[in-house]
């Protein structure tokens, strides 16, 4: 038997490919509850969000003597178009958590016999 072999029966036997995909689901929950903690917190400080970023915008004029006002603008433009459609995007309702670790790799239960876990 290969080595190339002898790893994919490895791999099987310890169900690698099913705890990849279910690394890759927790992933996407994770991923899903930030975005929504984000979006939450940006429609509930919008303003203080604005505040802010007019404020680096004057900062970075003033350092560079509105050299790069031009592209500075566009940037501003593109940063509120970007919390605008986060906020937007937003599932109605209270604002969610990042899910609890239900996955884990070293789950001694799928634990291949003579494994040191």
């Amino acid at each position: 038997m290969t080595f190339s072999e002898q790893m994919r029966q490895k791999a099987d036997e310890v169900n690698l490919q099913g705890k990849a995909k279910d690394f890759g689901d927790a992933v996407v929950e994770v991923v899903k509850a930030a975005m929504g903690l984000a979006a939450g917190y940006a429609a509930e400080n919008r303003d203080k969000v604005d505040g802010v970023l007019d404020q680096a915008t004057r900062t970075i004029d003033e350092r560079t003597g509105g050299k790069h006002a031009d592209t500075v603008s566009k940037v501003r433009e593109q940063v509120d178009k970007g919390i605008d459609k986060l906020v937007t995007q937003r599932e109605p309702g209270p604002r969610p958590t990042v899910p609890d670790d239900t996955y884990s790799a070293f789950d001694d239960d799928d634990a291949p016999e003579g494994s040191p876990s």
